[in-house]
């Protein structure tokens, strides 16, 4: 008789129900491994914004205190004699009682300064030319 390959019913659908099997767990596997990926990616950009925010928020607040103080330089700087006496009389005239309540609790005359420091030198009363070489110190980050 001939001999024509038969293939039995059962090992047929035996062997396609197997491999039937075996994609659905290869298909469940990558699923779970995309899915690990996934939030393995947004960890890592949560953490990397994280410290961005961290690390720049110093830099913002330098930024935010250069931009006030260089406003204030050049919008209050007294143009003629006449605003620089009137900025002296504010500086030199009598204390209030508020002053005179804070000086209790700080005694800045009894304050030593290193002589390591470089940076201004000041007294009380403040003067003009005080306030404006508190101002270069800290333009030139003393």
């Amino acid at each position: 008789m001939g001999s024509s390959s038969s293939v039995n019913p059962t090992n047929y659908k035996y062997s396609l129900q197997k491999s039937e099997n075996a994609f659905k767990a290869a298909v469940l596997i990558q699923q779970w491994y995309r899915r690990y990926v996934a939030r393995l990616e947004m960890r890592r950009r949560c953490t990397w914004r994280i410290f961005q925010s961290i690390e720049y928020a110093c830099e913002q607040d330098q930024i935010k205190l250069h931009n006030f103080f260089s406003y204030l330089m050049d919008h209050f700087t007294p143009s003629s004699s006449k605003e620089r006496d009137f900025i002296s009389r504010m500086f030199l005239s009598g204390e209030s009682f508020k002053e005179a309540e804070l000086e209790k609790y700080c005694d800045y005359e009894s304050m030593e300064v290193p002589d390591s420091y470089t940076g201004p030198r000041l007294s009380f009363p403040l003067l003009p030319d005080h306030a404006t070489a508190l101002l270069e110190a800290f333009k030139q980050k003393q």
